[in-house]
């Protein structure tokens, strides 16, 4: 009985000092620099081509051989809720390693020396972030640095011109719209809400409400394409048309226009178009006839 005791005792004591050694060894990784742009705009990953943007880590190894380390980014991705998100190492490089392309972050095998890692961060939400990097090694947090990006918002601009047509006994009036981003940061989900308004009897006559996405830096989208027949021509289409007859309204429906209103000459009537994205709200206003 008192052997198995002492049997027990020492493995336990074996246990513990292998764990000691290995939890408290030598630290051979550390973090050298992690480099950034400290100014970005908004990001949508569904939104045309838009600019890369990585946080390069540099680590050290100051081993001989190969170690491996586990990598944790936090706060590196947002979703369109401000919530954090997983990201992923898009390169991964060192002197004698070929790239690997797309790797979640996570173990990361080092080569003596220095290691370039690149990390792909994005935000849908503005304001001021931080990133944050900590690296283990045999299970212990070995080294930790952050680093403070700013999330620029984009800038939405709405414009409304039109043109005149006139018929025997009618002014038929269409207006055009465009959206425009003047900032460094992408949008997705715009809304957009364009209204005829009478102003003889001050009432909305047609409204309707659309959702758009805009580039950073898109300074002119047409709010309305339309295609031919065929679909092998497409032309700028009006948002709004106005017709105002000497007598009786027409029987043209003006499709596919996005909202249509019918008078009397003589009668005023106003398109307004009013764009929000977050908190931001662009408008614009036209009279008819101008």
């Amino acid at each position: 009985m008192r052997n198995k005791v002492l049997i027990g005792i020492a493995l336990a004591a074996l246990i513990f000092a292998i764990a000691f050694i290995w939890y408290s060894g030598e630290t051979t990784v550390s973090i050298v620099s992690l480099e950034f742009p400290p100014e970005v705009g908004s990001y949508y990953p569904t939104i045309g081509i838009q600019d890369s943007r990585f946080l390069f880590i540099t680590l050290q190894n100051n081993a001989t051989s190969d170690v491996n380390v586990t990598l944790k980014v936090k706060n590196a991705l947002e979703d369109e809720k401000g919530n954090s998100i997983p990201s992923y190492l898009l390169f991964y490089e060192s002197t004698s390693q070929r790239p690997t392309i797309y790797e979640p972050i996570g173990e990361v095998r080092l080569r003596p020396g220095m290691n370039n890692l690149r990390v792909f961060f994005g935000y849908q939400v503005p304001g001021q972030k931080k990133i944050e990097v900590e690296v283990y090694q045999r299970g212990r947090l070995v080294d930790a640095k952050s680093v403070e990006i700013e999330v620029v918002p984009p800038v939405i601009g709405v414009s409304l011109q039109y043109s005149n047509e006139s018929r025997p006994d009618y002014h038929i009036y269409k207006v055009f719209g465009s959206l425009s981003n003047t900032g460094m940061g992408a949008a997705q989900g715009i809304s957009v809400n364009i209204s005829i308004v009478n102003e003889t009897t001050n009432t909305i006559v047609s409204s309707t409400t659309k959702e758009y996405s805009l580039q950073r830096y898109e300074f002119y989208y047409p709010m309305s394409i339309w295609e031919g027949s065929d679909k092998s021509q497409s032309m700028l289409g009006p948002i709004a048309v106005i017709e105002l007859s000497g007598s009786v309204p027409s029987d043209e429906k003006y499709l596919p226009a996005s909202t249509v209103a019918k008078g009397r000459i003589g009668d005023n009537f106003k398109v307004v178009v009013t764009a929000r994205w977050r908190d931001q709200t662009a408008k614009a206003e036209m009279d008819i006839p101008s």
